[in-house]
């Protein structure tokens, strides 16, 4: 059962430099940005996208118990 968890809370990072894709690219917040480790950098999705997703290749089955997702919707781009 996947349980909610508090950022850094998780212990591994199984997606970290994995293969990362997204149905748009807004600016140059591209879909590896989110598993780079990095906290400067961020994947955002154009603005008002239908649907709008974003996925990682784990590259193998994984047993997952915990997945961190932050969001920076607070701020505006423009």
């Amino acid at each position: 059962m996947m349980q909610s968890c508090k950022l850094h809370e998780c212990t591994a990072n199984a997606a970290l430099d994995k293969p990362a894709l997204q149905s748009t690219t807004f600016r140059s917040k591209v879909a590896a940005n989110a598993v780079d480790n990095d906290e400067t950098t961020s994947a955002c999705t154009k603005y008002k996208s239908p649907e709008p997703w974003w996925s990682v290749d784990l590259g193998e089955a994984k047993d997952v118990s915990c997945v961190c997702v932050t969001n920076d919707n607070h701020r505006r781009y423009g």
